[in-house]
């Protein structure tokens, strides 16, 4: 009875000095085996993983820049606000009724009416 070799040894040569198989043919290359269409398909796949990939890179940066640019806003809201109180303020002081008159006598060299000097209107 004869021994059977499994076909995937039987591709293998024994060498004659010590009985090991060894395989002397050279590997073959593989192919990949893809159609023009799955290759198309891949390259839009490729295209559109790289667009999506930039977008979110574009967005992130914006993004970042609106909020420097948000809060440099709301610096100036601040310092604006501040210098609104500030005349206002002034505004008030100026319209005071004692200012005014200390102003008017002081700068203009106006001074109190006399009793004669006044008409009253019917």
């Amino acid at each position: 009875m004869t021994k059977k070799v499994p076909p995937r040894l039987s591709a293998l040569t024994p060498n004659k000095v010590t009985g090991v198989r060894v395989k002397n043919t050279r590997a073959r290359r593989r192919e990949i085996g893809l159609t023009k269409r799955q290759v198309f398909l891949i390259f839009v796949l490729l295209i559109f993983l790289t667009g999506s990939s930039i977008g979110y890179v574009w967005s992130n940066f914006e993004r970042t820049q609106v909020s420097y640019s948000l809060s440099e806003l709301k610096r100036d809201e601040l310092k604006l606000r501040e210098l609104n109180k500030k005349l206002r303020l002034e505004l008030a002081t100026l319209k005071a009724t004692q200012h005014l008159e200390t102003m008017a006598m002081a700068k203009l060299g106006l001074r109190q009416p006399s009793p004669s000097q006044i008409v009253v209107l019917p």
